[in-house]
C-alpha cells in the first residue's frame, strides 16, 4: 500500500511540473525578429540610402548612375529586410551585427553588379569577379542561418 500512495504521488509530482512548464513555454513571449541587431543595422542602412537618393535626385534625373545603384541597394535591401523579419523564431538569436554586416556587403555588392551590368559586359572581369564574391558570401550566408 505503501508503494503505491508513493507511485501515484510520484506522479502527481511530475504530471504537475509537466503542466506547469507546458504554461510557462505558452507564456513565453514571442521574439521578433525586427528587434534583433542585425534588422537594426539594416534599418540604418535604409535610412542613409533613402536620405543620399533622395538628396541626388532633387539635383539629378533616376537616371543618373549613382542614383541607379542607390535604388538597386536600396531594393536588394528592402528585400533583404522582409526576409530577416520572416526568420522563425528559433534563428533569430543568430541575427548578431556580424550577420548584418554579411546582409550589408551582399546588398552593396548587388548595387555594384547592376550598374556594372548596364554599363558593360557580364563577362567583363570586374563584374565577374564581383559577381563570385556574392555567390560565394550567399552561400556562407546560407550556412549560417541552416
Amino acid at each position: 500500500m505503501k508503494k503505491l500512495l508513493f507511485t501515484v504521488g510520484i506522479m502527481v509530482v511530475v504530471l504537475a511540473s509537466s503542466v506547469y512548464a507546458q504554461k510557462v513555454a505558452r507564456n513565453r513571449p514571442e521574439i521578433d525578429p525586427r528587434t534583433s541587431e542585425a534588422y537594426s543595422l539594416l534599418i540604418q542602412r535604409k535610412a542613409k540610402l533613402q536620405s543620399e537618393l533622395e538628396g541626388l535626385l532633387a539635383l539629378y534625373d533616376s537616371d543618373w548612375p549613382l542614383a541607379k545603384r542607390l535604388q538597386f541597394e536600396l531594393d536588394a535591401l528592402k528585400t533583404e529586410m522582409r526576409q530577416m523579419s520572416e526568420i522563425e523564431e528559433s534563428k533569430v538569436s543568430r541575427l548578431t551585427s556580424g550577420y548584418g554586416g554579411l546582409i550589408l556587403r551582399k546588398v552593396s555588392l548587388t548595387g555594384e553588379i547592376e550598374l556594372m551590368l548596364q554599363e558593360e559586359d557580364s563577362e567583363w572581369p570586374p563584374a565577374k569577379e564581383k559577381q563570385r564574391e556574392l555567390e560565394l558570401l550567399s552561400k556562407e550566408i546560407q550556412k549560417l542561418m541552416k
